[in-house]
């Protein structure tokens, strides 16, 4: 059991990173040709730029607050096995 959360923490910690990096080179190429289009907010293709880097600085936060939960799943699973292991002794 212990195992399974720590396990599913790293793989949750994990995903976060990949993410975030994922945001962060987003954020990087906007405003470049390189940038991915997003659906224009106007007909004329006007704010385009702009919610695709709002949309990723959101991504960024998300991810980083995924990453932060994650981490509270290790450090519990962690004082778990402190916990069991001061039991035994």
């Amino acid at each position: 059991m212990i195992s399974n959360a720590l396990s599913i923490g790293v793989n949750g910690v994990q995903d976060a990173q990949r993410g975030m990096q994922d945001a962060a080179s987003r954020i990087a190429r906007s405003g470049t040709t390189e940038a991915p289009a997003r659906e224009a907010a106007a007909p004329d293709g006007a704010g385009a730029v702009e919610d695709s880097l709002a949309g990723s600085i959101v991504d960024l936060k998300v991810n980083q607050r995924n990453a932060e939960a994650s981490i509270e799943v290790v450090r519990t699973a962690d004082e778990m096995v402190g916990t069991l292991l001061d039991e035994r002794a």
